[in-house]
């Protein structure tokens, strides 16, 4: 449905009156009024002539739709088995796909996928494996059961022998893989695939798509290492200030040419000097380290620690894979220690993807509002919403910052909070006559 808020937004944005809006659009001012009092929906022909006087496109009128109750959306495991569907590569079964949770609001697409085809070796040039092509969201994998993970390195293939409790991530378009080892119980191994946009979303592809590959390219930094990443990103700041570094030394008398030269990451002074002369924030100028395109974490190698402290054990989190360049992604396997009644509050700036993989019922309180989690359901909760869990249990929790994290959170909090609910809720023209 198309937004009446969107739409004074966008007269709002394109400084235009309804009279003005009316002319633009060859209708009456008496009908844009009906459309931003809400009385009268915006029909394809009016929405398509916006487009073509206005600079907008069709997706700036429409808002997101809310498809959770209380806060959260749940999926029982038997609607979960209905979902099912078989893969077929190199014309047999490959994998099996179950649907879990997902919501318009969550930036979550997390299957259930069970492996199909046994091997009997770890090599990883097995005529049964077929590779993928990769796909454009990120992953991060929960392992259940014998798995072999494929993935493509530098063009070599490569496997990793994974059980229940390990985990990994791989990036946007690696070609990889996954089969079943040879058990003595005959068991299927299945991994929890949840893949996710992160600050590259639909929004972005539509600018990328727009701009085309070779200008798209242009604003790649290379970081092969931490030096590169650096000097890479000081450039796009200095060409968009239009400075030299000839300039910034007179200025400061600090020669950014011989630091380069050098191949050093200037010491944090020189950073502070530097930040202020643009006037930027010293973050924006350390960029990542590295570029990670797969990481693999096995169960022994997790973290783990009592929450809400080692007194006082509510629950165990056991930190799962993650990596520096996405600061919001964090996974867990997270245990319910006590069959008592817990009212010890979590209130987490993330979406929540939540899967039960133990074997008992757990309850969850959100908003006050309480839900059973059966093994082989899945939940997604809001961000900030208050809510805690009572009755041992398991379950492996994703969380994601979606768009409100990095610098959008940051561009967010400059904002008062009247202005925020303006900003969200904003149906008054731009001035008053």
């Amino acid at each position: 449905m198309i937004s009446n808020i969107k739409f004074r937004k966008l007269l709002n944005d394109l400084k235009r009156r309804p009279e003005d809006a009316a002319k633009d659009l060859n209708i009456t001012k008496k009908e844009i009024l009906k459309f931003l009092n809400n009385k009268k929906e915006i029909s394809h022909k009016i929405l398509n002539q916006a487009t073509k006087v206005w600079p907008v496109n069709h997706g700036d009128f429409f808002s997101f739709s809310d498809d959770t109750q209380n806060g959260f959306k749940i999926m029982r495991s038997d609607k979960s088995n209905k979902s099912k569907r078989i893969m077929i590569r190199g014309k047999k079964p490959y994998y099996l796909y179950k649907d879990t949770v997902m919501s318009k609001v969550s930036p979550f697409k997390p299957e259930l996928i069970t492996e199909l085809v046994v091997v009997e070796n770890d090599n990883p040039n097995n005529p049964k494996v077929k590779f993928n092509n990769g796909h454009f969201l990120h992953q991060f994998t929960y392992f259940i059961g014998p798995v072999n993970f494929y993935y493509l390195k530098n063009n070599k293939k490569k496997i990793a022998r994974m059980n229940t409790g390990d985990s990994m991530y791989i990036s946007p378009y690696v070609p990889h893989s996954f089969t079943t080892r040879k058990n003595k119980k005959n068991e299927l191994g299945k991994i929890l695939a949840l893949t996710y946009s992160d600050q590259i979303d639909n929004e972005t592809l539509n600018e990328l798509n727009v701009l085309g590959f070779d200008i798209a390219n242009k604003y790649r930094i290379d970081l092969t290492n931490e030096n590169r990443a650096f000097w890479g990103n000081l450039d796009i700041f200095f060409n968009n200030s239009s400075i030299s570094l000839d300039e910034f030394k007179k200025k400061t008398n600090i020669d950014l040419n011989k630091l380069r030269k050098k191949k050093n990451v200037p010491n944090l002074n020189t950073l502070k000097k530097i930040s202020n002369f643009l006037n930027i924030g010293l973050r924006d100028l350390l960029p990542p380290k590295e570029k990670i395109e797969v990481k693999i974490q096995k169960y022994s190698q997790n973290r783990n620690w009592y929450f809400p402290s080692n007194k006082k054990k509510d629950y165990l989190f056991v930190e799962l894979t993650n990596i520096p360049q996405l600061p919001y992604s964090r996974g867990y396997e997270f245990h319910i220690l006590s069959n008592h009644k817990i009212n010890r509050t979590l209130e987490v700036p993330s979406h929540q993807y939540i899967y039960n993989i133990g074997h008992t019922n757990v309850q969850a309180i959100i908003n006050k509002k309480k839900i059973k989690i059966y093994p082989g359901d899945s939940l997604y909760i809001k961000p900030n919403l208050k809510h805690y869990f009572n009755q041992k249990g398991k379950l492996l929790i994703l969380r994601l910052g979606g768009r409100i994290s990095g610098d959008r959170l940051y561009q967010l909090s400059m904002l008062s909070k009247q202005n925020l609910f303006k900003t969200i809720d904003d149906i008054k023209p731009w001035f008053n006559k």
